[in-house]
């Protein structure tokens, strides 16, 4: 999708930005607040206006792809039924128009057009274990933070929330990098501490296999912490230099891979408040994990606009991956009536139990595979009640027939959640602004790759053009 690049934007055009996003989601606040499982129970597609309705009822899943989520398949030409309602097209405009674009600057993935599962720019040591998603994830950050360490002229990279360190792995014996990782989760250090030995291990074979000359200068396995950063305290380990130097000597660059929730504000925290930090590159994720008060808003000009809460639910519709359906959508596979079978299933159970609101259902498989009947049935056990309860089959057929308005209600919804996602954003830019820093916001991975693909760069000092090598793709 198109949309608006934060590198574009001045300071008073980026407050702008903010205020427009906060009355556009005020404005359509009903819809975004909507669980899709209610659909039935709260009568979702009548509160939509009749215009909409008319427009949106009967489309398939791939014409809402391309007519309403923008995004038609390749070489499918965009042809519109009947005529719109220009509240609904002005909606759609303003979707693409104000959020942040996530199309990076180079043409991806082309690194998987050999092998889907494996990255044509990582070596097959720095692959191994590690999913083509994080392949891409890992190489693309990695480098753009070996790039920012250069030009901030930091000593040492610390990665937060570094889980079983395929990144930390990556700079420090691939890029050259001194790294120290920073986990809570003891068994995934000592994974990540087993994955560095048998990595070192490989290269030192593949070495003497090529008879390569060894890479210039000492390469280091990261070093590993077992530590829980807290979001509002400061932690004194992230601080720590890892050669014996003094306190003051150590630049440091903070930077995590889908830094969950409070743990990306964290990250933001101490880059202002300490100063051997010097520069940021993190790329956030579970928004709806943030804390209220605290995690948002942290900017006093977001702070301060008429409409700018966020509630959990519009957090966590952020969160969603708006390429990844459009292709679901494309491909009109019946796995799309998962929503029309749980929003079923819900009224079932608020008619045997009314206190019993949105409960967790566990994950039922094959749920494509399944009559609506049966999928009730197996849901209403996993939410502890009788699944031989007497179900109407007629009322069920009938809320089946109604998938592709559910389909559509929810396409809706996810039309607007990267206008939340730019709003979180946008207020950590402007917080950084007004602390007196430098921040900007690059895509740096395929959105097809990686929903959570925009990150946050800061510095202490002004990089003037250099940031645009920071979006390049390397050779």
């Amino acid at each position: 999708m198109p949309g608006v690049s934060a590198r574009g934007l001045s300071h008073a055009e980026r407050r702008q930005l903010a205020a427009n996003l906060t009355r556009v989601l005020s404005l359509y606040r009903s819809l975004l607040d909507a669980y899709i499982i209610e659909f039935f129970t709260d009568h979702l597609w009548s509160t939509l206006p009749c215009s909409w309705q008319e427009a949106l009822d009967g489309l398939t899943p791939p014409q809402l792809a391309a007519l309403l989520l923008g995004m038609p398949a390749e070489g499918e030409v965009v042809r519109y039924r009947s005529v719109w309602p220009l509240t609904l097209l002005a909606l759609k405009s303003t979707a693409s128009a104000l959020a942040f674009t996530r199309t990076p600057g180079f043409q991806t993935p082309s690194e998987f057009l050999e092998n889907p599962s494996q990255s044509s720019r990582l070596t097959a040591p720095f692959r191994k274990h590690v999913r083509p998603k994080k392949q891409h994830e890992i190489r693309r950050l990695g480098e753009l933070v070996k790039k920012l360490s250069d030009l901030t002229g930091c000593t040492q990279v610390v990665d937060v929330g570094s889980g079983q360190g395929h990144l930390s792995r990556f700079m420090s014996l691939g890029l050259g990098l001194k790294v120290k990782s920073i986990e809570g989760d003891r068994r995934l250090v000592e994974r990540a501490r087993r994955l560095d030995r048998e990595l070192l291990l490989a290269l030192e074979k593949a070495r003497k296999r090529t008879a390569q000359v060894a890479p210039p200068g000492p390469r280091c396995s990261p070093q590993h912490v077992v530590r829980w950063v807290e979001p509002a305290a400061l932690c004194d380990e992230l601080l720590l230099p890892l050669e014996h130097s003094p306190r003051g000597g150590a630049r440091l660059l903070l930077t995590g891979l889908h830094a969950c929730g409070d743990l990306s504000v964290a990250l933001l925290r101490h880059f202002c408040c300490c100063p051997e930090v010097v520069a940021l590159a993190s790329v956030g994720c579970c928004y709806m994990k943030l804390s209220d008060p605290g995690g948002y808003p942290l900017s006093q000009w977001v702070a301060a606009l008429p409409g700018c809460e966020l509630s959990y639910r519009l957090r966590e519709g952020a969160c969603h991956a708006l390429e990844e359906y459009a292709g679901r959508l494309q491909s009109a596979g019946p796995g799309l009536r998962s929503h029309c079978y749980r929003a079923a299933l819900e009224t079932v159970i608020r008619r045997a139990q009314p206190t019993l609101r949105r409960p967790g259902v566990q994950g039922i498989p094959r749920v494509h595979e399944l009559k609506i009947e049966e999928y009730v049935q197996r849901g209403l056990q996993r939410v502890g009640l009788d699944p031989q309860l007497p179900l109407s089959l007629a009322a069920l057929q009938a809320q089946q027939a109604q998938e592709n308005r559910v389909v559509a209600f929810f396409s809706l919804a996810l039309l607007l959640a990267p206008l939340v996602e730019t709003l979180i954003l946008l207020d950590r830019l402007l917080h950084l602004q007004e602390q007196g820093f430098h921040a900007e916001l690059l895509p740096i991975f395929s959105p097809e790759l990686s929903p959570r693909n925009l990150a946050l760069v800061a510095t202490k000092r002004p990089l003037g053009q250099a940031f645009s090598v920071l979006e390049t793709e390397d050779g």
